[in-house]
């Protein structure tokens, strides 16, 4: 391969061949106003996936969408000269500098210095061996010229390592280990286990380069040719062509990819390409060896091409001054043998021997199975449409002729001169049917034209069917008398909006329109909506292979699908479809014609042929393949507030973070924008979140806590990297969102509770005490009145009587009628002067006593069990609480002794600190729904007087009771009401929970 002056092998000079474009290659560009670096000088990739770029702007990381610079920590960066880059199988990237920059490392987020002594003009290779040791050559100088980093050390080589003085343009290693030096005119080797170098005795211009085939042998390249280095040499006929121009370039760089190919860049005449030069240099004929270019007029951004490199899928980039060039084998591939843009379009067909006919505006071409098109018949006139015909022959209508074309032979026929043909089909009975629009239906029977009679419809289009009969396309309902030989056509009879698709399959005929697809087998119909299968509407082309795919060309591009998995969709409308869509990404580089007939047709050697409006495009499904690489992801960023973290895997972040934005990528680079991703925020979403083809997510209102953001991803292929990538978030809580800071503010809520209760429960009891002390008030003055009027008055009486009864003799009865009076007066008396103490409360007894003494009162029947029981320390109650509790407990142990009918009545008296309770049991018949409402009808005050009795003091009272269960009477008192006084543990208690 000539690089400039010619093609030679081991120095022979040969005949230049024309040069072929990359057609068969889908090229993507990224120019520097679409924000790609300048002035490429390296291109390599890092072991997460990521492809670098180094250029005179400075370093950069690629992953297919976005270029992101890296540059030194610091306040003032730099701008870094980059001439070498080498992704090593550490992990880390490393990058020669030029302008004495030296070499730096990224690694785990930053870009360091590696601190090579010596540091060179400009580094012009970097190498790994074996032990993964890191080789520099340092350009730009005779001297001091190779160094090797290994464990964290550097170690120099000179003379004593049979170095002449002369600069390093590459270090290479073989697949066998060995080491290779490329000098300014020659080439050194260093095998395993030896300390010096040997001279190989080649001869190379400048700047030449080594690369390795497939077959381990290795090829120089330089400015004057590129040949075997080492290797049997090949047959003299191996390379018979040449590089076509005689310009001397600049410089060559130059691999094999993983198929064989070799690919050269020139530094000043674009890229050449040779297919498996390795492979045909084997062979006793290599005539059909390829040696194609790319070139700035093909579309290569420049034809200063520098860097060279093959990423780990395949993919082959080149670096240029003005950008960054991809190639890859294209899906749909450009047929270079029928010329482009064809001023009246393409007309197509196939016939049953597997042969495709393609039309363009004055020629005929016939593609055989495995071969290349060859024209067939050149015409005067644009071909109006193809159809097949019986024997393998086609019909080629034109303006006033009609063709049958077998083999070499080619029959005229006369046409209808008035009728243009918009679509032709024979039939199983050789009947040629033709479409010409308002010109009407035409078929050709026994040698002659027929015009068909029925009117109303616009004849557009004809196909052959599955059964035999022709199909006709009709742009309105035509008016048909009797049955036709035909299959009419025609919108009303199928829901998918005006038919643009009228479609030949193996077993139906399907039709396709701007609303959807639809079917038509044995009579049935069957359609599918646009809304759910959008790549099913405006197909204007479809076959079927006997593999089973059905094809399609329309609006979506070119689609590839089960046959099987269509008709079960026609079957089921709503079931999934799997296919695979072609379109610009994979090669295709025009839109469908809207025009009738075939315009799709699979070859017999199964390549589909597809018309555009600007050329004739072919998808061979055997060179199809599928990228089963898993695509790597990484979390390529974290932004927080104008804070950036990059290639993060966990992060602690500042208290009180709300929000962070994440970019993450997966390094698949045959269509990035056909990369799927699904996310989850684990702590934060509840499923995995479908992102499509979006790389970054903002998260807000995050709540203090631990996240793992979890990101996975699937290549343009559908195969999906499960583990992803992770990030770990941490947000500490702020000072308010503490689990103590909130338990502060719980517990500092009960207490400000607790003390507007207290405060309630204070003045609630201050205003029962009020009352008591007032109630008190009034008992004392109504004693006094008592004492000092009524009583003395009543003690007055009864002296004046007893002086009376003094003067009665006693003899006489009167006497003991008065003594009577006067003994009653004095019982009186006496009872008057108690109740006058009793409201003067001057003596207090213990509870429990004073309802003991009641309990012994009571009217029990003999046998019945009465006990008192009491907890707590006793301690005195207030007067006048003690004497309604009193009154209350003598109302119920009164109707106990009475209705019960108890076998045990137990009272119990709890002195409590926060309460004072009293509660009476009995074992009784208990009281019944209908007897407590009975006992609390008027006339009857129990039950009320024990109510209302206890709600003058704040007391609750509660009766539980049930026929036949017994009864229980439970009063509670507050404390603060029933006690005197409350001392300090009483409160203390009440804090704590005390009963």
């Amino acid at each position: 391969m000539t690089l400039g002056l010619n093609w030679a092998l081991a120095g022979t000079a040969v005949a230049a061949p024309t040069l072929e474009p990359l057609a068969e290659y889908k090229r993507v560009s990224w120019s520097i106003e679409g924000g790609a670096p300048s002035r490429v000088n390296t291109i390599g990739q890092s072991r997460d996936g990521y492809l670098w770029i180094g250029s005179v702007d400075g370093l950069f990381r690629f992953d297919g969408v976005a270029f992101e610079p890296i540059q030194r920590d610091g306040p003032k960066p730099g701008r870094l000269n980059v001439s070498q880059v080498l992704g090593a199988r550490s992990g880390a990237l490393w990058a020669g500098l030029g302008r004495g920059g030296g070499v730096v490392v990224y690694r785990d987020g930053r870009l360091i210095d590696a601190r090579m002594p010596d540091p060179s003009r400009e580094v012009t290779s970097l190498a790994e061996d074996r032990e993964g040791g890191i080789w520099v050559a340092r350009g730009g100088r005779k001297r001091a010229t190779l160094a090797r980093w290994h464990d964290g050390r550097w170690r120099e080589f000179g003379p004593e390592a049979g170095l002449p003085e002369q600069e390093i343009w590459q270090v290479f290693f073989d697949r066998d280990g060995v080491q290779w030096l490329v000098l300014t005119d020659t080439v050194l080797r260093r095998a395993p286990g030896e300390t010096r170098f040997s001279p190989t005795g080649a001869k190379v211009a400048r700047r030449a380069s080594l690369a390795e085939d497939a077959l381990g042998r290795l090829w120089l390249s330089d400015t004057a040719s590129t040949r075997l280095l080492r290797g049997e040499t090949p047959a003299a006929s191996s390379l018979t062509r040449a590089y076509p121009r005689r310009d001397e370039v600049g410089a060559s760089r130059i691999l094999f990819d993983r198929k064989g190919d070799l690919w050269g860049a020139t530094w000043t005449d674009g890229v050449v390409h040779i297919a498996a030069p390795g492979v045909a240099a084997r062979r006793a004929d290599a005539g059909t060896l390829r040696i194609q270019s790319y070139k700035a007029v093909h579309g290569l951004t420049s034809d200063q091409t520098h860097a060279v490199f093959e990423d780990r899928e395949g993919n082959v980039w080149f670096g240029t001054e003005l950008g960054l060039d991809m190639m890859r084998p294209a899906a749909v591939t450009v047929e270079q043998a029928i010329p482009p843009n064809s001023a009246r379009g393409y007309r197509m067909t196939s016939t049953a021997d597997g042969t495709v006919w393609v039309a363009d505006a004055h020629t005929l071409y016939a593609i055989a199975p495995g071969r290349s098109p060859k024209p067939v018949l050149k015409t005067a006139w644009s071909a109006g449409s193809l159809c097949a015909s019986a024997g393998d022959a086609v019909w080629v209508t034109l303006r006033d002729t009609v063709l049958r074309v077998r083999g070499d032979k080619v029959e005229t026929f006369a046409k209808p001169a008035e009728a243009s043909a918009y679509g032709c089909a024979e039939d199983k009975n050789g009947r040629l049917w033709m479409a010409a629009l308002d010109k009407g239906l035409y078929w050709r029977e026994g040698g002659a034209w027929n015009r068909w009679p029925g009117g109303g419809g616009i004849a557009s289009n004809a196909a052959p069917q599955a059964d035999g009969r022709a199909a006709v396309l009709f742009r309105n309902a035509p008016t048909l008398q009797g049955a036709a030989p035909f299959e009419p056509i025609h919108k009303a009879r199928f829901p998918i909006g005006e038919i643009e698709g009228l479609l030949p399959g193996r077993e139906a005929l399907y039709l396709s329109g701007g609303q959807g697809f639809a079917r038509l087998r044995g009579g049935a119909t069957a359609s599918l909506d646009a809304e759910r299968y959008p790549w099913l509407a405006s197909v204007n082309g479809l076959v079927q292979t006997p593999a089973g795919d059905t094809w399609t060309i329309g609006d979506a591009g070119v689609v590839r699908m089960r046959s099987a998995d269509l008709d079960h969709a026609l079957d089921r409308p709503g079931a999934p479809l799997p296919r695979r869509v072609f379109d610009f990404r994979d090669g295709l580089n025009s839109f469908v014609q809207k025009s009738p007939g075939r315009q799709i047709a699979a070859g017999g050697d199964g390549r589909i042929w597809i018309l555009t409006r600007r050329n004739v495009v072919v998808v061979d499904p055997a060179r199809l393949t599928v990228n089963t690489l898993p695509p790597p992801v990484a979390v390529r960023a974290v932004m927080v507030g104008d804070r950036h973290f990059r290639d993060p895997t966990a992060l602690r972040l500042p208290a009180g973070t709300r929000g962070l934005r994440i970019h993450y990528t997966a390094l698949s680079f045959p269509a990035p924008d056909r990369v799927r991703f699904q996310y989850r925020l684990e702590g934060f979403d509840k499923d995995w979140i479908d992102a499509g083809d979006r790389r970054e997510v903002i998260y807000d209102n995050l709540h203090p806590g631990t996240f793992t953001f979890r990101v996975k991803a699937a290549n343009s292929d559908g195969v999906w990297n499960e583990q992803g990538a992770t990030l770990t978030v941490e947000i500490p809580p702020t000072l308010v969102e503490t689990w103590w800071f909130r338990a502060a503010c719980v517990l500092a809520v009960a207490l400000a509770l607790w003390g507007v209760y207290a405060l309630r429960l204070r003045r609630v009891s201050a205003q029962i005490k009020d009352r008591l002390e007032q109630r008190a008030a009034e008992r004392e003055r109504i004693a006094r009145e008592l004492h000092d009027t009524l009583l003395q008055s009543v003690q007055g009486l009864i002296m004046r009587f007893q002086s009376v009864a003094y003067q009665i003799p006693d003899d006489l009865p009167a006497r003991d009628v008065i003594n009577q009076a006067l003994d009653r007066a004095d019982q009186m008396l006496v009872e008057g002067r108690d109740r006058v103490r009793d409201l003067r409360g001057a003596e207090v007894r213990r509870l429990d006593i004073v309802l003991r003494e009641l309990m012994a009162e009571q009217p029990f029947e003999t046998g019945v069990k009465v006990e008192l029981v009491s907890e707590g320390a006793p301690r005195p109650v207030q007067p006048l609480v003690q004497e309604e509790i009193v009154r209350i407990a003598g109302e119920a142990l009164f109707n106990a002794a009475r209705h019960a009918k108890a076998s045990q009545v137990l009272v119990k008296v709890s002195y409590g600190v926060r309460q004072l309770q009293v509660t009476i049991r009995d074992d009784g018949v208990g009281i019944g729904a209908n007897r407590m409402a009975w006992a609390s009808r008027e006339g009857h005050y129990g039950l009320i007087g024990m109510h209302e009795r206890a709600g003058k003091m704040g007391a609750q009272l509660a009766i539980e009771s049930a026929s036949g269960k017994g009864t229980t009477i439970a009063l509670s008192v507050a404390g603060s009401i029933a006690y005197p006084t409350q001392p300090w543990f009483a409160r203390l208690g009440r804090k704590r929970g005390g009963a």
